[in-house]
């Protein structure tokens, strides 16, 4: 089984399973992110999920019990998913799925993890989770000339440039919007980012920013 509840200060939701579960979903997704539409960048954006999701099964990240009493208690491990990460590969995997073939229990795997975020983003704010849950479909067509820089970008201005808790979460649709490859946010990154790799002869898609990022709050 899979379950997930969001975090305390808006950041994202944890995931939890059984070994097999997460097991099961950690291959739907090298799967899915194996070939067509998912090109490009996009291949590791999506198989940094199923990294995540692979040291949750083994245990690296996260336990916890979950049950009333002895009878029904179960010990599950789990990881922490950021939000502006997390939704875009959402929709990337539904996306790739329309293009592979999929099994029942692909799709219950994959129905069960979208029920998950959904769920999370409702418990935190209904009338944000609902919109945050929509927007989802923005990241379902995007090609191989995206850069997934932007993603990131996005995600580090979501953590850092408020409060934590609710403010944050309230920001959310819109650091979502700005990744959408129309907005004037994504085409001021990429024209940057397509300027300095001319200067260092190289291709915008290999300069990445490896700096760490600072502690925050789940």
């Amino acid at each position: 089984m899979i379950i997930s509840e969001p975090t305390r200060y808006g950041a994202g939701m944890y995931l939890y399973g059984d070994y097999w579960d997460l097991h099961s979903l950690h291959k739907l997704i090298h799967r899915l992110a194996d070939g067509y539409p998912i090109e490009g960048e996009l291949v590791d954006f999506l198989l940094s999920l199923a990294y995540e999701i692979r040291h949750a099964y083994q245990g690296d990240r996260l336990e916890e019990s979950f049950g009333f009493d002895e009878l029904d208690q179960v010990n599950y491990r789990g990881v922490p998913l950021l939000w502006p990460v997390l939704i875009p590969q959402i929709g990337l995997l539904r996306w790739a799925a329309a293009y592979h073939p999929t099994s029942k229990k692909d799709q219950a795997t994959l129905l069960i993890l979208e029920h998950c975020v959904e769920d999370s983003l409702i418990e935190y704010d209904k009338s944000i989770g609902d919109c945050v849950y929509d927007l989802r479909t923005m990241f379902d067509w995007l090609n191989k000339d995206y850069y997934v820089q932007f993603v990131y970008k996005c995600a580090y201005s979501y953590l850092f440039d408020s409060k934590g808790g609710k403010a944050r979460f309230k920001r959310l649709p819109l650091v979502l919007r700005m990744m959408h490859p129309s907005s004037n946010e994504y085409r001021i990154f990429a024209e940057h980012l397509e300027s300095r790799a001319t200067e260092l002869g190289t291709s915008p898609h290999s300069l990445q920013d490896w700096s760490t990022w600072p502690d925050f709050r789940w």
